[in-house]
């Protein structure tokens, strides 16, 4: 007659508990509704010159493949300049490829920034010129990325894998014209380009083709230090702040809020601006602002209070009608992983974004000026 006894049954409920725990760990995970999932590092380099690796912009074009664009800096006091470099990701950012040039600098000129944008199976990349040298200095050497002395486009169809020159037409009397936000379409399938400009003017561009582009409406500083625009498109009539098919603006300002501006005549003309100090702002760097495909709005930003201090990102939600929520954490980076680079002190900087699905997001920031990072945020379900 057989004994039974439980002595062999723990080990047995021992190794069923754990396969059971990694099991859960190594299954894939859903983002968190209002969270994000693990960081993602594009590219890493702790030896870049000028003012290291920054500015980064990302086109999504579904949940595995993205790119991303970002600027390499020159040389020690060439800053707000570089060539531009991207890396793209066709396994939903578990690998990036080897990063390829996609604006060369010159003997003559640098690059200043780069905006992305996907109409159809086209992407589209907004770049800005400034030359190397600056005679009024004594070392030559320009400093501040200005004069903006050309606006160039090119486009790609294999999802960013390669890049061409583009043919690009944009008013010629705006003094350093800045693209800092991705363009909106309208009802009427035309396209609006938020722009910043001398004389801290923000306004749009408007075109039927993405390649020709006229002048829309602006507003003047009117008092508010307002600058790096970003533009959204309200889609909901239950939004009584914002009509359905109005545009809403919204710029980094010297105050505790950012600066925003609604157009209802699709950005012919502009009201003034306001400070809104539900979205912080403090002039501290370019944050990023949209609408969703479901009528969401998104705000990251930095949650500094100077520009000295820029390590904590943030991001808030709003539903049409309703108020912003909460800030909630985004990216916050250890300081003490900053060894090269003596402008990042753990800076979590200048996020971009781009919406993959209903409520979700690719998004791409600077961390130290040595690492381009991305993530995924999903606001989907956020109240």
């Amino acid at each position: 007659m057989a004994v039974v006894t439980r002595r062999r049954a723990w080990p047995v409920l021992l190794t069923l508990v754990v396969l059971a725990v990694l099991t859960s760990l190594l299954l894939p995970r859903s983002a968190s509704a209002e969270g994000i999932t693990g960081e993602s590092i594009v590219y890493t380099n702790r030896a870049s010159k000028g003012d290291g690796t920054r500015t980064p912009d990302i086109v999504a074009t579904s949940a595995n493949n993205a790119v991303v664009v970002w600027r390499e800096g020159l040389r020690p006091g060439n800053l707000d300049m570089g060539y531009m470099r991207y890396s793209y990701t066709t396994n939903g950012g578990a690998t990036w490829s080897r990063p390829q040039t996609l604006a060369q600098e010159t003997d003559q000129y640098a690059w200043h920034y780069v905006i992305l944008y996907q109409a159809g199976s086209t992407l589209y990349a907004y770049l800005g010129r400034t030359p190397i040298a600056d005679p009024s200095e004594d070392d030559g050497i320009n400093h501040n990325g200005l004069p903006i002395n050309g606006t160039f486009l090119k486009t790609s169809t294999d999802e960013g894998h390669t890049w061409q020159d583009a043919a690009l037409t944009v008013p010629g009397d705006k003094a350093n014209l800045v693209f800092s936000g991705h363009p909106v379409q309208r009802d009427d399938d035309k396209y609006v380009m938020p722009y910043w400009s001398s004389g801290r003017e923000n306004g749009v561009l408007i075109s039927s083709d993405l390649k020709n582009w006229t002048l829309g409406g602006h507003i003047s500083g009117a008092g508010l230090v307002a600058g790096e625009n970003q533009i959204g498109f309200s889609q909901s009539p239950q939004d009584p702040q914002h009509p359905k098919n109005s545009l809403i603006m919204v710029a980094r300002d010297n105050s505790a809020g950012a600066a925003t501006s609604t157009s209802t005549d699709g950005g012919e003309s502009w009201t003034p601006f306001t400070a809104d100090t539900a979205l912080p702002s403090y002039n501290i760097a370019r944050s990023y602002f949209t609408s969703d495909s479901t009528g969401r709005y998104l705000y990251i930003y930095n949650a500094g209070t100077d520009s000295n201090n820029r390590d904590i990102l943030n991001y808030k939600t709003r539903r049409p009608g309703a108020a912003w929520s909460a800030a909630k954490l985004f990216a916050n980076g250890p300081a003490s992983d900053n060894t090269d680079q003596p402008d990042g002190k753990g800076w979590d900087n200048y996020p971009m974004a781009d919406e993959y699905a209903p409520g979700k997001f690719w998004v791409v920031w600077e961390f130290d000026t040595t690492r381009i990072k991305t993530n995924r945020l999903d606001i989907s379900d956020a109240p």
